[in-house]
C-alpha cells in the first residue's frame, strides 16, 4: 500500500477574536522537506472549506438501507442534489462563507453545500488566514511545493461553521516500494491476468454494457499508457485506450510509477472491455480531499480501486502528518469520521469503493518492530463504508502452470493455472495482509454473524486488549497479491502486495455490476454486504483460505508480533475468501 500525503487537518484551539486551525514550524516540517523561505505572493493556491455537517444519523440510516440486499429500498440511490441537501448546512450560512471568502480576494468559488472550493494567490490567503506561506524543497528529488507557516486562523464568527481547511498545510510523503516478489523455491508460479481468469473462473464474463472501473491515485503515481497497451498484448487482454474526460487530473505518461501501473493494468486487465479510469490527486490532497471531489463530480467510474492507507488512528501523525498532530491539538478521529461520512455519501450514489487493507500485517507499519501493546489497523482498509481486501498466495508446493496457451508475457514466467491459496506470508511474498478490528468504527450489521462464528471458533487470538473486538473486522475478501506480473519500464516484472488484490478484485466486482446495471438499470453500490449474504447463502462463491496469519510486518516476524490467524468462514486475515466469479454471478442472477 501507498502512503498518500502529510495530512493536516487541523480543527484547531479557540482565542478571543480568531479560531487558530493551526501552526507549521521549522520543528513539525517533515524531515524529506526543507524550508527555504518566504513563496512569492502572487504564487497560486487552492484549498477546501469543510464546513459543519447536518443529519448524519439519517445519511448513515440511508446509506445501509440502500446496500442491504434484504431491504425494500436496496439499490435505490440518490442524486447528488439531494445528498447535498440532506447533510449540507443552511444556505445563510454557505453564503456567510462564501461573502467572507470572495471579500477578501478568493476566487473561482465552487459551493457543493457542505464544502467550499476555492483558489486564490498567497498574498489573498495570507489575509484570508492570517499567516505566511514559504516554499518548501524535498531534500532527495529537488521538488519546491508552497505550504502555509506559521499560525493560520480564521475569524471567530465564521469559524463556529467551518470543520476544518484542507489544502494549505498538507505534504506529500515518500512512497513505499512494492514487493519484489520473491524468487525462490523454484516452484513458485507467477499471476497474469490468464491466471486470474482460469483461477477465479471469469474466462466467460463479458463487458456488455456502459460498465466502468477506476484507479485512484495520490502523490505523483502517473501511468503509461503505451505500456497499458503493452501489458495487453503481451497477455492477450483487450484494454481499450482510456480516453481523456476519463483521466481525471494531470498525468503525465512519460514518467510511469510502479503503483499506478500495477492498479491500471490489472483492473482493466481483468474486467477486460470495461471502460476505465485514471484518477489521480494533486499533491496537498489525501481521502478527505478525494472523496469531495469525487462526489461532486458527475460522471465518475462506478467500481473504485484505492492501493493506499496508513494507520486508523494515526491520519494526522506519524507518516502522514508526522508530530505536528499532537503538538497542534488535531483530532483524527473526527478526520476519520469525516472521511467515512464521504464514503457514505458516495455509497448512496451506488458508487463501488474497494481497497486494500495493508502489507504489515495487523501490526501496521507505524510499528515494524511489534513494539507497542496493541495492533494498528489501518485506514480506509478498516472503513465499514468501503470494501477491504487482502491478499493471497498460491502456495510453493501445490502451483500448477499448465495454461492451454500461454500469451507472450507468460514465456519464462511460470504463470500460474491452478494451485491452493492461502495467506500471504513474510517468507514468500515479504509481508503479511493488514486486518483486524477498527478502532474508531462499530461493527456493521451485515458482519456480526460472520465475525462472531469467528471468535467462537477456537482459532488463537491476539491478547484482548491488543484490539477492539466490537469494532468493524476487515478485510471483507481477498485476492491474489504475490508475484503478479506487470510490464514496465520495459520489461515484463514481478511485485506483490494488497495493491495488487485491490484492482483484481475490483476487476470481478465491475462485472458483477455490469450485469446488475444491464439487467436493472442500476448499479451494486456498496457491495460488503451482499457479499456477506451472498457467502452464507452461497458459500461455492468464495475459496475459503484457511491457511496462514497477519502476525508478520514488512520488516519481519519478530517474538513480540502478535496477530490473526486464517480459519474456516471468514477471519481478519483473508476476510470471506478469495471469489468464484462464476458462481458470484449464479447468486446474483437469483438475487436481482
Amino acid at each position: 500500500m501507498k502512503v498518500a500525503c502529510l495530512l493536516f487537518c487541523l480543527l484547531g484551539l479557540s482565542l478571543a477574536s480568531d479560531k487558530v486551525f493551526g501552526t507549521r514550524t521549522i520543528e513539525n516540517t517533515p524531515a524529506s522537506w526543507k524550508h527555504m523561505g518566504a513563496a512569492d505572493a502572487s504564487h497560486p493556491i487552492s484549498f477546501m472549506v469543510a464546513l459543519e455537517q447536518h443529519n448524519l444519523e439519517e445519511l448513515e440510516s440511508l446509506f445501509w438501507d440502500v446496500a442491504n440486499p434484504e431491504s425494500a429500498n436496496y439499490r435505490n440511490f440518490m442524486s447528488i442534489e439531494d445528498i447535498t441537501s440532506l447533510v449540507a448546512p443552511p444556505v445563510k450560512v454557505q453564503k456567510k462563507i462564501m461573502r467572507w471568502l470572495v471579500d477578501n480576494g478568493a476566487e473561482q468559488l465552487e459551493n457543493h453545500g457542505d464544502t467550499i472550493y476555492a483558489k486564490s494567490t498567497v498574498a489573498v490567503a495570507s489575509k484570508l488566514f492570517n499567516t505566511e506561506f514559504s516554499v518548501f524543497e524535498h531534500v532527495e528529488t529537488g521538488k519546491r511545493i508552497v505550504r502555509q507557516f506559521g499560525e493560520f486562523s480564521v475569524p471567530h464568527h465564521f469559524a463556529k461553521h467551518i470543520h476544518f481547511v484542507s489544502g494549505l498545510s498538507e505534504f506529500p510523503t515518500p512512497r513505499f516500494n512494492l514487493k519484489k516478489s520473491v524468487s525462490k523455491p523454484e516452484t513458485l508460479v507467477a499471476i497474469a491476468p490468464p491466471s486470474i481468469e482460469v483461477i477465479y473462473k471469469t474466462h466467460n464474463a463479458k463487458i456488455t454494457g456502459n460498465s466502468s472501473a477506476g484507479v485512484i491515485e495520490f502523490e505523483d503515481q502517473y501511468y503509461s499508457p503505451s505500456e497499458l497497451a503493452t501489458f495487453a498484448k503481451q497477455f492477450g487482454v483487450d484494454i481499450p485506450a482510456l480516453t481523456a474526460n476519463h483521466i481525471i487530473g494531470t498525468n503525465d505518461g512519460s514518467n510511469p510509477q510502479t503503483e499506478a501501473t500495477l492498479d491500471i493494468q490489472y483492473i482493466l486487465g481483468v474486467a477486460i472491455g470495461s471502460k476505465g479510469w485514471f484518477w489521480i490527486e494533486n499533491d496537498n490532497v489525501w481521502l478527505y480531499g478525494f472523496a469531495n471531489h469525487m462526489f461532486t463530480t458527475k460522471d465518475v467510474p462506478l467500481v473504485n480501486s484505492i492501493s493506499y492507507g496508513w494507520n486508523e488512528e494515526q491520519q494526522c501523525q506519524d507518516g502522514i502528518g508526522g508530530a505536528e498532530c499532537q503538538t497542534l491539538g488535531v483530532d483524527n478521529t473526527e478526520y476519520v469520521k469525516r472521511v467515512n461520512t464521504e464514503f457514505q455519501k458516495l455509497g448512496l450514489r451506488g458508487i463501488t469503493l474497494i481497497s486494500a487493507s495493508g502489507d504489515s500485517g495487523a501490526n501496521g507499519r507505524t510499528d515494524p518492530d511489534c513494539s507497542e501493546s496493541h495492533l494498528n489497523p489501518v485506514f480506509p482498509g478498516a472503513s465499514p463504508y468501503i470494501t477491504s481486501v487482502g491478499a493471497t498466495q498460491i502456495s510453493s508446493t501445490s502451483g500448477k502452470a499448465n495454461l492451454p496457451n500461454p500469451p507472450p508475457g507468460c514465456s519464462g514466467q511460470n504463470c500460474a493455472s491452478a494451485g491452493v491459496e492461502e495467506c500471504v506470508s513474510y517468507d514468500q511474498a515479504g509481508f503479511a495482509s493488514g486486518g483486524g478490528f477498527s478502532k474508531i468504527a462499530p461493527i456493521p450489521a451485515h458482519q456480526r454473524t460472520a465475525v462472531a462464528n469467528y471468535f467462537k471458533s477456537g482459532v488463537k487470538l491476539p491478547q484482548k486488549s491488543y484490539y477492539n473486538p466490537d469494532g468493524r473486522g476487515f478485510p471483507d475478501v481477498s485476492a491474489f497479491g504475490s508475484n503478479i506480473l506487470i510490464y514496465t519500464t520495459g520489461s515484463i516484472q514481478s511485485v506483490g502486495g494488497t495493491s495488487a488484490s485491490a484492482p483484481i478484485f475490483a476487476g470481478i466486482v465491475t462485472y458483477l455490476n455490469d450485469y446488475a446495471n444491464v439487467k436493472t438499470g442500476k448499479p451494486l453500490g456498496h457491495i460488503a454486504p451482499l457479499l456477506y449474504k451472498m457467502a452464507e447463502e452461497h458459500p461455492a462463491a468464495f475459496t475459503d483460505v484457511v491457511t496462514g496469519d497477519n502476525k508478520c510486518t514488512e520488516d519481519g516476524c519478530s517474538s513480540s508480533c502478535e496477530g490473526f490467524y486464517a480459519a474456516k468462514g471468514w477471519d481478519p486475515v483473508s476476510g470471506l475468501g478469495t471469489p468464484v466469479y462464476s458462481e458470484m454471478l449464479k447468486y446474483i442472477e437469483k438475487k436481482l
